[in-house]
């Protein structure tokens, strides 16, 4: 069993983490939907500001067409799409979009924590990136 599989099987609890794992976004999903989860993967990769990070957004959710493009259209839409069943959210390229706008990494994971408490529904896991900006040190690990 690997390591995220007995997490899900434990009942991982709604939040956000930081999580260290060399599995490819495949790998994850396919452990994730054998233990009866969903799965988005949401990948910054080369996303370098807000815009773009709603872009990324706007697809890794599947957000409705008239998705707003601002801080509340996501908070929003967030919680309309909510079932309130399990859901893991792998966010990869965070770190780089971090080097280059802090704030909306901040902003985002400030939305991602409140989702999470408010629905149930999300476990947002940012894969571990070499070091530990100062931004996600009170991040819990997994």
């Amino acid at each position: 069993m690997t390591q995220l599989r007995a997490l899900l099987s434990d009942g991982l609890r709604p939040g956000v983490y930081r999580w260290h794992s060399k599995l490819t976004a495949d790998e994850v999903r396919r452990t994730a939907t054998d233990a009866g989860w969903s799965l988005v993967h949401l990948d910054t990769t080369g996303v370098h500001d807000k815009a773009g990070f709603l872009d990324v957004c706007a697809t890794a959710f599947d957000l409705p067409r008239w998705f707003g493009r601002n801080w509340d259209a996501l908070a929003d839409s967030l919680g309309d799409r909510s079932t309130g069943e399990p859901e893991i959210v792998l966010w990869d390229g965070w770190r780089e979009l971090l080097d280059h706008d802090h704030d909306t990494v901040d902003v985002a994971l400030q939305i991602f924590t409140e989702d999470a408490n408010e629905s149930g529904q999300l476990r947002v896991l940012l894969r571990e990136a070499d070091d530990v900006p100062d931004l996600v040190t009170e991040v819990p690990v997994l």
